[in-house]
């Protein structure tokens, strides 16, 4: 396998791509006259770091390094309140919203679809072998999406920084939901039989299937979902936030159809008084369990993806898959042992603690590498340093949105927001997997969006 060509030593760029301070450089037919853009260093933490990689078989990198270019025309150095800051002659129309692909789409009506087969079908199971009135089962299932609608509004405030597109947060339910959710009910029923028929001892039956056979298959199963979204749309799976809100979500919508069935169970049980039993404990003590284990795997292979890029993301998937199975498993052995319940959910309960901790730092991350790779475009020309301070800090975020507000260009000033830390991301992939061909026309792209927003902001302002 040949390697990637390198840029020479003498060059504007360091080896992880990024520009070398003072550097003059500039695209092709850029006005040799242009003064440099002012250097400010925004520093290279070690977490978004590509320039020490596996440099071997698999994960050697297949791109060059990906570089910046330098627009025609750096912006000037002026405050926004001074609203002198020229623009390039690009128009709103000569670029393209970035929009998810048909494919994600149609994996959007394949698992919805996937999802009320499998709702249907355990909706005659009830009906069918169930002595309680066939309208105790929306009950449960309305209960149910009482503890899904909860994961999704924490996910949803944690996503508020780079959101992603909805369409893949569907995909994410989805597949915990129809997809995760009926291959584990299948295999985890067939285990349990297997080892029924192999020991012929039931209790042995009832202690492999949750210790050791659901923790297995459903981590493994949910954790495919995060792969799927990989494939998808790898655009928007560029780091450690993105796998924990993929991976809750997944973990949510899992929960949201394994909670059916222990709720019909105990109202087959104990009836209504059951039912409420099993609401208390699964979906109000354990409600963020299946979205923490599967978290757990995203956030590994999101931390990896940033930092090696996407073959490596794939590569780590099973051992990342290990921290979930071990939480879901000790969660599972404390049950079957019986431990007491102020013990188990003492624990639960600081283990969600710890998670959202985890979800505060990760918002904090997210924000600290938009300041840093926009930093990077600032340092080329292409953003003023006080427009990186208004677009990766929620301070400046919140000025730039009054300001905007104001001359009646909200929606606006939220898509220059919204696209920046887009293009910040990408930015972060380019030097993670290089010069991939597609990403650097989506990085070109969003560059010209970024120009059009400005040139849009600043005709509302005259």
């Amino acid at each position: 396998m040949t390697q990637p060509p390198t840029p020479p030593q003498n060059s504007q760029y360091m080896p992880n791509g990024r520009p070398r301070p003072g550097a003059p450089g500039g695209a092709p037919g850029a006005p040799s006259s242009q003064p440099p853009p002012r250097y400010l260093d925004y520093g290279n933490p070690r977490a978004y770091d590509t320039s020490v990689r596996p440099a071997s078989g698999l994960t050697a990198a297949r791109f060059a390094p990906a570089q910046i270019q330098r627009p025609a025309q750096a912006q000037p150095q002026s405050a926004w309140s001074t609203q002198t800051r020229r623009v390039q002659d690009v128009t709103q129309n000569a670029t393209r919203t970035p929009t998810v692909n048909i494919m994600v789409w149609l994996a959007v009506l394949v698992l919805g679809i996937s999802l009320l087969l499998v709702l249907g079908y355990l909706f005659l199971q009830f009906v069918t072998t169930s002595s309680s009135n066939p309208v105790w089962w929306p009950v449960t299932a309305f209960l149910a999406s009482i503890s899904l609608l909860t994961i999704a509004l924490v996910m949803f405030l944690a996503d508020r920084w780079d959101p992603q597109p909805v369409p893949l947060l569907l995909v994410a339910v989805f597949w915990g939901a129809a997809i995760a959710a009926g291959i584990s009910y299948i295999l985890n029923t067939l285990n349990g039989l297997l080892v029924y028929m192999v020991t012929g001892s039931e209790a042995a039956a009832e202690f492999v299937g949750p210790v050791l056979s659901a923790p297995l298959v459903e981590e493994i199963t949910k954790g495919l979902g995060l792969l799927l979204l990989m494939l998808l749309a790898r655009r928007y799976f560029n780091g450690p936030l993105d796998g924990l809100i993929y991976g809750a979500l997944i973990g949510g919508g899992f929960a949201f159809t394994e909670n059916i069935l222990y709720y019909t169970r105990g109202l087959e049980g104990a009836g209504a008084e059951g039912v409420l039993f099993s609401f208390f404990w699964r979906g109000v003590m354990g409600i963020f369990g299946h979205a923490i284990y599967t978290a757990a795997t995203g956030i590994i292979v999101g931390v990896v993806v940033r930092k090696w890029g996407s073959v490596m993301g794939f590569l780590v998937f099973l051992p990342a898959l290990i921290p979930g199975m071990l939480l879901h498993a000790v969660w599972n052995f404390s049950a079957v042992l019986g431990l007491p319940t102020v013990l188990m959910y003492g624990g639960q309960g600081l283990l969600v603690l710890l998670w959202l901790i985890v979800i505060g730092v990760l918002i904090w991350d997210e924000s600290r590498l938009t300041r840093v790779r926009l930093g990077d475009y600032a340092n080329q020309g292409w953003l003023t340093h006080e427009e990186v301070d208004m677009l990766a800090t929620w301070r400046g975020r919140a000025e730039g949105k009054r300001w905007a507000s104001q001359i009646g260009a909200k929606p606006v000033m939220k898509r220059f927001i919204r696209e920046s830390a887009d293009l910040a991301s990408i930015r972060q992939r380019l030097l993670a997997d290089g010069a991939n061909p597609k990403v650097v026309g989506i990085e070109r792209n969003l560059l010209l969006r970024l120009t059009a927003n400005r040139q849009e902001l600043l005709a509302f302002a005259r």
